[in-house]
């Protein structure tokens, strides 16, 4: 089966939607399955097979297809006493099934939990518990993963059967009326400074960024979206919304490696290609043939920024006799609900050490002083954002909600500046600054730095390590046959001459725990502040090709 972008909605249905607030979270599928003129014809093409009602499975969707899934979900999760307001835990394995549960749920009135398919034990507990589900649907490996803890959550019923529902129609009377503010999902914060958090997202949010696109951004023609995000994700969940919204051709998968990356764009030629910052330096670190990725004239990242070297080594791969590609770096959050800050990024473009862009045109933007006023051009401070789309809380815990807004910004947690042009730069998050003798090591730019002037060096993360009280730079690096003494000198060179601290430790990571990620693609650093939190003991045994440390720690 070949798309025919029939589906895609005109400019004047899409600004229908804009302009009608009655259209969101809970409502999307229903609304857009009258608006649409084709909603027979099949859009949405899911590389993991989904159950269906007919006992069977299903690889492409068309609105009605989708539609008449949802509602039969609706009606399943009626019979398991689920009613508007209750809380459930989604955590099967990584699929379209993430949005499918969401707007099932959304329909009668509940609110979904969705959880990383990846999320570890403690992880996906503290998410159950927080929310306050009453049930759970997911899979036996999951379960298993966290049966230890089932008696303490206070579960009503658990589903493990990845079979598709019973054929239903969901009555008129059982489909909830929503107004904006109605949640109709939980997502998950990235978790990189603890445990994740339950984030609100309304029947309005949900839908804010997608509608917002859908009226202000013109895609190319047959244009075909690659969705390679973790389906349980914020970002993920509003660009499968936006598919539906606009009626946009997509194939989704779910979040792959870079080696997995590749080949999907081999076999399905999409011109946009959506993926975590893990999936990129994974994917320049590999071999592709000629001309695998010349379909992506667009791609686009989600999570951590993504270093200069990476990009411009995947942009590189276009065979030169076509258009250049175009790498668009977007930072949003969980809690913002939408990309707010975009980089547009070619081989042509200069080298800018973490510029993460200009305002998008969705949201509001400044730098934000700790006593709510807003910082002058190149002064430090907090960034934060208005988005339209911006969380109403984390579910049951106020106080970090309202730490987390200043001044009516949403604060994403970064140490950034912008300049007098409107470009903003992120120098690194808050709770990662290295407060050495020397002077704040802000380890965001300091890994640009080891990773665009080291050679071999692939992949970087800088921390703060604890030697006799004072605090000190420690960076892990990974790259094949790279030594850690070589790493040292050559990384120390370029820190000085850009006047930033030297670091006093470099190991080679020997694994993943060595080099820790978290659900979503980014760095645990708190992990590795706690493994270097007595370098005096650490380090006594390890020096070698895999680790070396500064003449200060001698």
């Amino acid at each position: 089966m070949e798309f025919t972008h029939k589906t895609v909605l005109s400019p004047e249905l899409r600004a229908r939607v804009l302009a009608d607030p009655s259209i969101g979270g809970g409502n999307l599928l229903p609304a857009m399955l009258e608006l649409n003129p084709y909603p027979d014809e099949p859009f949405i093409h899911s590389l993991t097979p989904i159950p269906y009602t007919d006992g069977e499975t299903k690889h492409w969707f068309s609105l009605r297809d989708l539609d008449h899934l949802v509602q039969s979900w609706s009606v399943w999760y009626l019979g398991q006493g689920v009613r508007p307001h209750d809380r459930v835990a989604v955590f099967p394995p990584d699929s379209i099934q993430y949005f499918l549960h969401l707007s099932a749920l959304a329909r009668i009135g509940a609110i979904s939990m969705l959880i990383n398919s990846n999320a570890k034990r403690d992880s996906a507990v503290a998410l159950i518990e927080r929310s306050g589900a009453i049930g759970l649907y997911t899979d036996s490996e999951r379960l298993d993963r966290i049966a230890p803890d089932l008696d303490r959550l206070n579960l009503k019923w658990v589903h493990t059967r990845q079979d598709g529902p019973p054929s239903a129609v969901l009555p008129d009377a059982d489909r909830f009326r929503h107004h904006p503010d109605d949640p109709v999902g939980l997502m998950h914060s990235s978790g990189t400074t603890g445990l994740p958090k339950p984030v609100i997202h309304t029947h309005k949010t949900i839908l804010d960024g997608p509608k917002w696109r859908a009226v202000n951004y013109k895609e190319e023609p047959d244009a075909l979206i690659l969705n390679a995000l973790p389906q349980s994700h914020q970002g993920c969940v509003s660009f499968n919304a936006y598919a539906v919204l606009g009626g946009q051709p997509m194939v989704v998968h779910r979040d792959v490696s870079g080696a997995e990356l590749a080949e999907a764009v081999e076999a399905h030629r999409p011109t946009m290609v959506m993926a975590f910052g893990h999936a990129y330096p994974e994917l320049a670190a590999i071999e592709t043939p000629r001309g695998a990725l010349d379909s992506v004239n667009i791609w686009v990242s989600m999570a951590d920024a993504i270093h200069e070297r990476h990009l411009k080594n995947i942009l590189g791969r276009r065979s030169p006799e076509r258009p250049p590609a175009a790498f668009l770096d977007r930072l949003g959050t969980t809690e913002l609900g939408w990309g707010v800050l975009m980089q547009p990024r070619t081989l042509a473009t200069e080298r800018n050490d973490r510029c993460v862009g200009k305002p998008v045109g969705f949201a509001e933007v400044a730098i934000v002083r700790e006593n709510g006023t807003l910082a002058e051009p190149y002064e430090y401070g907090f960034l934060g954002a208005k988005p339209p789309s911006m969380t109403v809380g984390y579910w049951g815990n106020q106080d970090t909600y309202y730490r987390s807004k200043l001044a009516g910004y949403w604060l994403t947690g970064d140490v950034a500046y912008r300049d007098e042009e409107g470009n903003f730069y992120q120098v690194d998050r808050a709770v990662d600054v290295v407060h050495t003798a020397s002077g704040p090591g802000y380890s965001v730019l300091m890994e640009e730095l080891v990773i665009n002037e080291v050679s071999g060096v692939e992949d970087c993360t800088v921390v703060a390590g604890d030697h006799r009280g004072e605090k000190v730079a420690v960076a892990v690096v990974t790259g094949r046959d790279v030594d850690a003494e070589k790493v040292l000198f050559a990384a120390n060179e370029a820190l000085r001459a850009n006047g930033k601290p030297e670091l006093s430790v470099v190991e080679v990571a020997g694994g993943e725990d060595d080099f820790p990620l978290g659900v979503t693609g980014k760095s645990l650093k708190r992990f590795l502040r706690d493994k270097y939190k007595d370098l005096a003991v650490y380090v006594r045994d390890r020096r070698g090709k895999s680790l070396a440390t500064s003449d200060a720690l001698a």
